[in-house]
Parts: C-alpha cells; structure tokens; sequence
C-alpha cells in the first residue's frame, strides 16, 4: 500500500475529497463518516434526531452538512449501535482517506492506517490521558507535560505515555514512556493503554485473553488487581510500540 505524502493527506469533508495539509481530527473522521452512512441509509437529520429521541435543533449540529460540535465518545458508540454499526466504525479513517477498499468493518481489525510522519509529540501522563475526552484533547495547550522531537516515525494521534506505578515491573518501570499509536491495530499479546471514559482514568497493561475473555494484565505478581476485565466501560486507546530509553 502507498503511503500517503504528510501535505497531501486526502480527506472527506461535507461529501467531497479534497488535499489538505494536515491529518484529520477523530471529530472530523466521525462527522466525515457519519455523513457517509447517513447518506448509504438515506437518512436526513431530521430522521436521525427522532431516532435518537433529541431536537433537529440539536442533532443538526453535529449531523449537518457543516460540522458545529463534535460527537463525543458516549455519543458515538450510542450512534453506531443505532445504525446497526459495528463499534468503533466512526472513528475508523480508513474510508475517509481512501486507504483501503476492504469494506468497512471494526477500527482494530480492518485498520491499515499507515500514514507516518515524524516531529514533536507530546508526552502525558498516565492520569491526564486518561481523563481526556478524545486522543485530540492531548494535543491541545495545557495538557502535555511536555513537547519532544519524535524517536521515530509515528501515525496521526500518537503521543508518549508517561508510566506511572510498579504494575508492569519489572518490564516497565514508573516513569518509563512509551509510543502509544491509537491509528494501529492491537492484538492479544500487546501492551496497551485503556481508559475508562466514565470514570476519567486510565492503565496502561499487556492485554490478554482467557476463556473467550480479554483481560488487561499486570505483570507484577504482586500488584493486585493483576487481571482487569475489558468490560464495555473500557476503551482501548492504543498499543505501545516504542519505549524510550533513559540517558
């Protein structure tokens, strides 16, 4: 697969394709997406706003044809489950940029998002990534600790995610950071970071599976809890793909 110029990343906006010089944000790609199923659907805003039992009024400002406020997490999965949508599809780029022509289907199965770039990324702990509404939010003044020049190539949305804790020893220690790129696929087998967005918090673990079940494991044997189940509360942000190391 090509991999797409960082100036030329091709974007879904209001129907059209056009080049912009800049990746798009996730309340774009769920705006760009939602447009699109509203459309294969044939169903306007008016139609989408009974549905979900709210005002035209407000469902307009996140469903018409220009974008006024984005569609939160809670909004979104409650959207895909309306439209009969696998979890995640909104957030899924893949379509909106014209990356694949595998059909839609879940974020971290059929994700080939693989445009990279390389400049400053910003480095959060583990508590303000975790209270954060969206991947974006780590972007915006204030949030970051601080800003560094990126170890390596990284996909849109990533950030280093500051460890804290003794959970992860003796792989991982507390203030160890790690890559974690939210745009890639994760499996079993990987360590991940997740939040719960109701309760604003967050644990970067090694996700595995037991009996059909996915956990998010500690590898200290002697942190507890050692095993978290990936309930519906949980959302997992992204696999960690680099660890920097101390000087």
């Amino acid at each position: 697969m090509a991999i797409p110029d960082r100036e030329f990343t091709r974007r879904v906006i209001n129907g059209s394709i056009s080049l912009m010089s800049k990746y798009p944000t996730i309340p774009e790609i769920r705006h760009a997406n939602l447009r699109r199923i509203m459309d294969e659907q044939d169903i306007g805003p008016a139609e989408l706003a009974r549905r979900l039992g709210k005002s035209p009024s407000q469902v307009g400002q996140f469903a018409g044809p220009t974008r006024f406020k984005g569609i939160g997490d809670d909004a979104a999965r409650e959207l895909e489950e309306l439209l009969g949508l696998a979890p995640y599809d909104l957030d899924n780029p893949i379509v909106l940029l014209g990356l694949s022509t595998a059909e839609s289907g879940s974020y971290h199965t059929d994700a080939t998002f693989q445009a990279y770039t390389k400049g400053k990324i910003p480095v959060v702990g583990v508590t303000a990534a975790g209270a954060a509404m969206e991947v974006i939010d780590l972007y915006q003044p204030g949030v970051a600790e601080e800003w560094i020049d990126a170890p390596k190539n990284y996909t849109p949305g990533s950030f280093i995610l500051r460890l804290s804790g003794f959970s992860m020893q003796p792989k991982f220690w507390d203030d160890d950071r790690v890559m974690i790129e939210p745009a890639l696929a994760w499996s079993v087998g990987d360590f991940v970071f997740a939040k719960r967005p109701a309760h604003g918090d967050g644990t970067f673990k090694k996700l595995v599976e037991e009996d059909g079940r996915m956990f998010l494991f500690a590898l200290n044997p002697d942190f507890n809890p050692r095993y978290i189940e990936v309930t519906q509360d949980w959302h997992i942000v992204g696999k960690a793909t680099f660890r920097l190391d101390k000087l």
